[in-house]
């Protein structure tokens, strides 16, 4: 039937083109056609050069004058559509491929947080596709600029390396998404916090000395380059957190931007992410309780990265997380 014919021809030509085709098999004039259906030669011959749209009155008569139904006029001008747009873009983004350079390229390649990143041919679209932006300029305006501080109160502009820094606050993002959990009433989980410190406190003390240990026996583990790195104690503290309805997340930092930690409410559940790397034991822990001393202590609106300088933004709280952290690391007998 002439109908499928149209049907295959559609992705990636104008609904013109398939008109004029059509005309061609029903060996009609364009200008005896445009009186039979209502419309001016100019309009036909406008529609056969895609330079108007057809509408939904005009997809109405094309059907009664050519038998391909309405919805395929409509779908063809959709898709055709959509074609100019993406072409558009596609040479847009070509312009902006420099942009790359800025990501920390030599350790992102090993990592395969975004897929097909070493696609040096479109090296801008998987970036975007692992931000969940349109272009570059919508990364700018998110994470560098201002829109940042309408949910989190600061902008990446004031830190060492944003471009990193967005890479490893999105990997937190997309870690968070993976695990289900129900949205939490801030007030009940502070309480429910505090109730669980002597299980965290007792966690550090048994997971530092199971590594002290490890290290006497020079069986330390190595991560691999390029691959997330949970131990036994990570994964306890990350389901110690789980019972009580706080995410915690591990993700390797970037050198240029060596976060230690980052807490922060996300799609109303408190979420932790600490580097999965730590040289010293005492030093992730320590890391771990300030950043809990943050959602135990402050508001949710605020967002907290400790390790990179971010401007003199919320001092006052990260010397109270601090205390925080202090207080537990004493209890359970870890060096500062």
């Amino acid at each position: 039937m002439a109908e499928n014919k149209e049907l295959i021809l559609w992705g990636k030509t104008s609904p013109g083109e398939v008109l004029e085709e059509k005309l061609q098999e029903m060996d009609v004039d364009i200008n005896d056609f445009a009186a039979r259906i209502g419309y001016t030669p100019k309009t036909m011959n406008e529609l056969l050069k895609a330079k108007c749209r057809v509408t939904a009155e005009m997809a109405y008569s094309l059907e009664y004058g050519t038998g391909i139904p309405q919805y395929c006029w409509l779908n063809m001008q959709k898709q055709y559509d959509e074609d100019l747009w993406r072409e558009k873009v596609k040479e847009s983004l070509k312009k902006r491929s420099g942009w790359r350079k800025f990501f920390p390229i030599g350790e992102l390649n090993p990592r395969k947080w975004i897929p097909n990143f070493d696609n040096k041919e479109d090296g801008v679209s998987p970036i975007l596709k692992f931000f969940g932006v349109p272009t570059p300029k919508a990364w700018e305006n998110y994470y560098y600029k201002n829109r940042l501080k309408v949910a989190f109160r600061i902008s990446l502009a004031e830190t060492e390396d944003p471009y990193a820094a967005s890479v490893w606050m999105r990997r937190g993002e997309i870690l968070a998404d993976e695990i289900k959990m129900e949205k939490q009433n801030d007030k009940k989980l502070r309480s429910a916090i505090k109730k669980a410190m002597p299980q965290f406190v007792e966690l550090a003390k048994s997971d530092v000395a199971a590594w002290e240990e490890l290290r006497r026996k020079k069986a330390l583990p190595k991560p691999k380059v390029g691959e997330d790195f949970i131990d036994d104690g990570m994964r306890k503290l990350k389901e110690l957190g789980a019972t009580l309805g706080v995410k915690i997340l591990y993700a390797q930092n970037f050198k240029s931007a060596p976060i230690h930690g980052m807490a922060r409410w996300y799609k109303d559940v408190p979420v932790i992410q600490l580097h999965d790397r730590f040289k010293d034991r005492n030093t992730f822990w320590f890391t771990f309780f300030h950043e809990l001393g943050h959602i135990v202590l402050h508001g949710k609106k605020d967002i907290f990265i400790k390790n990179v300088y971010y401007g003199n933004k919320n001092q006052q709280k990260d010397e109270e997380a601090n205390c925080f952290a202090q207080k537990y690391m004493v209890q359970a007998g870890l060096e500062i």
